[in-house]
């Protein structure tokens, strides 16, 4: 990708001026794809409980970092440009349209503080609760919504809990946990009604690893104007959880009005494996390719024994246990297996996350053993 200039230093100069030519940050094309296993160490369970990416970072990610590793002592000076300026190209926004978090968490809470304090928030039942359970441990009134007989967000009865005293709808597409997704059209049809009287927060954490991200995608409603904050991550199809490297993407008035609420310095390391994993095109189709690989082991299994679950667009899955989810979880956890936890109201219902390939052959495995003793 090209990288323009910024506030009249040239290329050179700028990169030299903040270390990014000679960490290796900077190519001139697409990056090299990784093709890591997981980085759990040997002794620990199998962790497929916290939607992580197992095959990140990819291996450009790990050399800029490696190669950023004498820069520790440094806060970031110029790497929030050049990613901003990244993103802002990709997207078709001007750079004022983009705020870079410690992670959407950092976002999340930002929003709900700043509109928590100015009125209710409403979402739904269950979903992604960062921005809410802030938004309520810091004194707001939250609305909560069940989700439809689909388990989708009910865009109606959400709509129909919009009075004037809400400040904010969040909407979290795909939703977590349970990997569904509102049609694009819908969504879209939803905000027209909704941005006049609410700010609309769609938390699109999942968005790259759908089959077509960019229909999907609401920038289309913040080039229009429209009153809509969105979210989006390093977390999932880059594998940099740990990193926490997050962005929003609203009008530059939201933006202004969030940016005062930012809690965290970026952290350098992660903002240079952020630049360099966001050009690594190849890495994140060869991560999305093993994610669906992933789904389809794990969702045959489901379909093998008979469980129900929700067809999912993200990289974890959420069926029926049909039991005790905690008896699940410990059965799993004998097998080196941690697996998630139930969400009300769905009680017997549990999530797993995808890992690699072979560790979801794994768990297909013990979950036949489990089920057919």
């Amino acid at each position: 990708m090209r990288l323009p200039n910024l506030q009249g230093l040239n290329r050179r100069q700028l990169f030299q001026s903040s270390g990014l030519v000679a960490a290796g940050l900077v190519t001139g094309g697409v990056g090299v794809a990784s093709r890591p296993t997981a980085a759990a160490r040997s002794n620990d369970p199998v962790r497929l409980v916290a939607n992580e990416n197992p095959y990140g970072p990819s291996e450009s990610a790990q050399k800029a970092m490696s190669e950023s590793l004498g820069d520790g002592w440094m806060y970031v000076t110029s790497e929030g440009r050049v990613l901003k300026k990244m993103i802002s190209e990709r997207e078709g926004v001007g750079e004022d349209h983009i705020l870079i978090t410690a992670g959407s968490g950092e976002l999340l809470k930002m929003a709900g503080l700043s509109y928590g304090m100015a009125g209710e928030i409403v979402a739904a039942k269950p979903t992604f609760s960062m921005l809410v359970a802030y938004a309520r441990d810091t004194g707001a009134t939250v609305k909560e919504v069940a989700l439809d007989q689909d388990m989708r967000h009910d865009l109606s009865a959400i709509e129909a809990q919009v009075s004037k005293d809400t400040s904010l709808v969040y909407i979290c597409n795909p939703n977590n946990p349970t990997g569904t997704m509102l049609e694009a059209d819908d969504l879209r049809s939803f905000i027209d009604g909704v941005e006049s009287r609410a700010a609309v927060f769609v938390d699109e954490a999942y968005v790259d690893l759908l089959d077509d991200p960019k229909r999907n995608a609401m920038v289309d409603q913040v080039k229009a104007g429209k009153n809509v904050i969105i979210a989006r991550t390093f977390s999932k199809i880059h594998g940099m959880a740990g990193l926490r490297v997050g962005y929003a993407i609203a009008r530059p008035d939201i933006i202004k009005r969030l940016r005062p609420l930012q809690m965290s310095f970026q952290n350098c390391m992660g903002a240079r494996a952020a630049i360099a994993s966001y050009q690594d095109l190849e890495f994140q189709a060869f991560s999305k390719n093993k994610i669906q690989e992933c789904l389809s082991v794990t969702q045959s299994a489901f379909e093998d024994l008979g469980l129900p679950y929700t067809p999912s667009v993200t990289n974890f899955v959420l069926f029926d246990t049909g039991g005790s989810v905690r008896d699940f979880a410990l059965a799993m956890r004998k097998k080196g297996l941690l697996v998630g936890r139930s969400y009300a109201p769905y009680r017997s219902w549990c999530r797993v996350s995808m890992g690699t390939v072979e560790q979801m052959g794994r768990f297909s495995y013990a979950l036949r053993e489990y089920y057919k003793g």
